[in-house]
């Protein structure tokens, strides 16, 4: 199946015990624990007559929208295999691994050896066939960007096809909160009370936090038009927006929106008004060409549905809207070795691959989004954790510091300053310092983003080691905590009482931070922080409108782009809330252009 990838689940698949160990097990109702993407995956298992009866997962820590089909459908293909080893769930991949693995523990806890269910399914071969359709517009890729454009052109008339890879709707804009930014919208005037904000001063902004490195003409489109597309979702869709929860210091007004519920809930909302408009959508339908005419004029996509069967859709016009490259290391400059990923395994470059075929220009491809405050808990993969972070700094007395226990930024700076600072320190990291009162505010915002089910969960962190030092260390004393963290112990301890000092006289004379409290009695916590990346800032060029571009400048008819497949709009490093005003705004605009009205 093209959709999904098998992963071995020990070395001895293949040698398979021929006398199956299941009889072992005895029956009843047995509990497993396993490691997930974001924490531990609990399911319970029912063992009847010897044979995996039931499993369902019973707790789990993993990202609504992105890990809901492996949540539902993995333990039943599990069952139904009597076998471990069944087909992950592209996307959803270390939550697919973290079923698997609590199945296992089920299973030896059941008195059975998970060795013995590790044979490979036998699946049955059908003939695959030609599937053909025709709509007005294409859309490809069901995340932010595409259900943007796929919404907006069926409310200007047009019949739409929107096509996904996945088993799911959302790519990566189910893991971000869902902030907006709203200039020049009424809904900024009227309920943000701003009336100082233009697209002027979000485009200075916008070239600032990218380092100048941004398309100038993707920076006007979206600066333009996103007041008109926030007033679109908010009056005429009724999408429940208000002030973003967390407000992040890169923006020079008072312009950042969230959506009640983050970008799962606004993308559940997108479905329903897309297929309520009587919009089609193909899941598990993974795009391989775009198709031309004699002219050279994209007509429509050659595609692979999840049975094998070959789809081709005819098109007056294709958007392609299928995401970035964050998952495939082979396209990304080598420095990102040095930090972890947080994105999803389905970032493979789809879009991007088939407009180069044809003659697609690119820009920026040497440029990926960084952001910092990542925690390792699984190999290679980073949580992001920034919110929680940058909750605690803004409530509590915290400080960063690098492993020689010295303070290096002003903690409330912007989330491109942390990251720029966290990868001049020595190895790529840094550490959150807290006591009692402010590991309470990080505590409560990791609940309230759903970063973990319970304390419980984050204090688990200080069993996971990466070279020789936990993520987390927790102790009633300073030193101790340093010790075991492999921060300086000395170092810190003179940052601490130099930060405490500065408390008493009301100034930080080192970076100028905002006083807001002191570092006080313990136990103290110290959570690593590293430099995390997901989405890729390069891509393929557009024009206006949001038309493809080939080397020559001059549009390829028929093709369009929205999203991160599209390169340049914010330069080297993105503002916060900006990635997911791109996705939308870009979506909107291409939809309109490909229709041919606004």
């Amino acid at each position: 199946m093209p959709h999904f990838k098998t992963l071995a689940i020990t070395a001895a698949i293949a040698a398979v015990m021929a006398a199956p160990a299941s009889a072992a097990m005895t029956d009843g109702t047995y509990t497993g624990v396993g490691q997930g993407k974001n924490g531990d995956v609990t399911v319970e298992l029912q063992v009847t007559n010897g044979k995996l009866a039931q499993v369902r997962v019973v707790k789990h820590a993993e990202t609504p929208g992105i890990s809901d089909v492996a949540l539902t459908s993995l333990p039943q293909s599990i069952v139904d295999a009597q076998s471990l080893n069944v087909d992950v769930v592209s996307g959803a991949t270390l939550t697919s691994e973290g079923i698997r693995l609590a199945v296992a523990d089920a299973i030896r806890k059941a008195g059975g050896d998970p060795d013995a269910f590790a044979a490979v399914p036998v699946k049955k071969k059908v003939a695959t066939k030609l599937i053909k359709d025709h709509a007005d517009i294409i859309v490809v890729g069901a995340g932010g960007s595409g259900m943007s454009a796929a919404v907006r052109a069926e409310s200007l008339g047009a019949n739409v096809i929107l096509i996904e890879k996945m088993p799911m709707i959302g790519g990566v804009t189910a893991l971000n909160a869902g902030t907006l930014i709203a200039t020049g919208s009424r809904f900024q005037k009227e309920s943000l009370k701003e009336t100082k904000d233009s697209p002027e001063l979000a485009a200075k902004d916008i070239f600032r936090v990218g380092k100048n490195r941004n398309d100038p003409l993707m920076v006007k489109q979206v600066t333009e038009r996103v007041g008109g597309v926030v007033d679109w979702l908010v009056y005429d869709l009724k999408i429940p927006y208000g002030p973003a929860a967390t407000q992040y210091p890169d923006h020079s007004a008072n312009r950042q929106l969230g959506v009640t519920g983050r970008s799962v809930n606004f993308l559940k909302l997108m479905r329903e008004k897309f297929e309520h408009m009587g919009g089609k959508l193909m899941l598990e339908t993974r795009a391989q060409e775009l198709l031309r005419d004699k002219d050279g004029r994209v007509v429509g996509i050659r595609a692979t549905d999840s049975a094998g069967n070959t789809v081709e859709l005819s098109s007056k016009a294709v958007i392609l809207a299928s995401g970035g490259f964050g998952a495939v290391k082979s396209m990304l400059p080598n420095e990102m070795n040095q930090y972890v990923f947080y994105g999803l395994d389905s970032e493979t470059g789809d879009g991007y691959k088939m407009a180069t075929a044809i003659g697609a220009d690119t820009i920026n491809m040497d440029l990926v989004k960084m952001y910092p405050q990542g925690v390792e808990t699984v190999p290679g993969h980073g949580l992001a954790a920034t919110a929680s972070s940058t909750d605690t700094m803004k409530k509590s007395g915290a400080i960063y510091v690098n492993r020689d226990g010295k303070r290096y930024v002003n903690e409330l700076a912007s989330l491109g300053e942390l990251t720029d600072t966290t990868v001049a320190q020595p190895g790529h990291i840094a550490y959150i310092v807290m006591d009692a009162k402010a590991w309470k505010e990080y505590v409560n915002k990791s609940l309230e983003d759903r970063l973990v089910p319970d304390e419980a969960s984050l204090m688990k962190w200080t069993k996971i080691v990466n070279n020789g030092h936990p993520v987390m260390a927790v102790a009633d004393g300073l030193k101790k905590a340093a010790e075991v963290m492999g921060v300086n112990p000395e170092g810190l301890a003179a940052t601490v009482k130099s930060w405490n000092d500065m408390v008493a006289n009301g100034k930080d004379t080192q970076f100028g931070r905002k006083i807001v409290g002191g570092l006080g009695e313990g136990p103290f916590y110290i959570v690593e922080q590293k430099v995390r990346y997901q989405t890729t800032l390069g891509g393929l060029r557009a024009g206006e409108g949001m038309r493809i571009l080939d080397k020559n400048g001059k549009p390829i008819e028929g093709l369009y782009g929205a999203g991160c497949v599209v390169g340049g709009a914010n330069g080297a490093d993105s503002m916060t809330a900006m990635m997911n005003s791109w996705a939308i705004v870009s979506g909107v605009i291409a939809a309109e252009t490909a229709v041919g009205k606004k």
